[in-house]
Order: structure tokens, then C-alpha cells, then sequence
């Protein structure tokens, strides 16, 4: 995943707080600090739906945090929280275009 972020940026990451090698926890604490000006909107999304999890997922750099599984709603309005109504217009637009 850091190797992808070296290649590309991108706007959204959806952090898998449990993975395998380095937890998410890590994972974003090294893009914080690798890359501190690009600041991708990272979301924790993991099945533990404890606070103590959101705290420990907020403290390592995550933006925000959602529970699986994930109910579409929820997670337009977490989005809806972070992107600007233009962004949404836009990407709607473009997505008819392509139909």
C-alpha cells in the first residue's frame, strides 16, 4: 500500500485497521509523516466498533472511522463530511457521461 502511495496520490483511503505485515494503525502514521503536504482523507474501516478503537484510529492520523459491514448511506454522509458539494456534482456528471 506505501509503495502505491510512492507511484500516485489519491484523494481517499479506506485503512484497513487489521492487516497482515503492518496494521493500519502503523500504515498511516508512516504516511503522515512520509507525506505531510498531500494528506489523503484516510478512514479507518474496520469490524471492532469499539470507541476505544475510533480513539486509537483518530490519535494514529485517520480522519475518520466507520464499522463493518458498511451501509452505503452511512458512508455517503461520512463522505458528504470531507468533500465539498461541487466534488460530488462533478463526479455525478462525469459518471452519466460514461453511461
Amino acid at each position: 500500500m506505501l509503495q502505491s502511495l510512492e507511484r500516485q496520490h489519491y484523494d481517499i483511503i479506506l485503512m484497513d485497521v487489521r492487516m497482515p505485515e503492518m496494521n493500519g494503525l502503523e500504515a498511516t502514521e508512516i504516511i503522515r509523516q512520509r507525506w505531510p503536504d498531500k494528506k489523503p482523507l484516510i478512514i479507518a474501516v474496520t469490524a471492532y466498533g469499539q470507541d476505544v478503537d475510533r480513539e486509537k484510529c483518530l490519535k494514529a492520523g485517520m480522519d475518520d472511522y466507520i464499522s463493518k459491514p458498511i451501509k452505503l448511506e452511512d458512508f455517503k454522509n461520512m463522505l458528504q463530511k470531507y468533500i465539498p458539494p461541487q466534488a460530488w456534482e462533478k463526479a455525478s456528471s462525469k459518471t452519466r457521461k460514461e453511461s
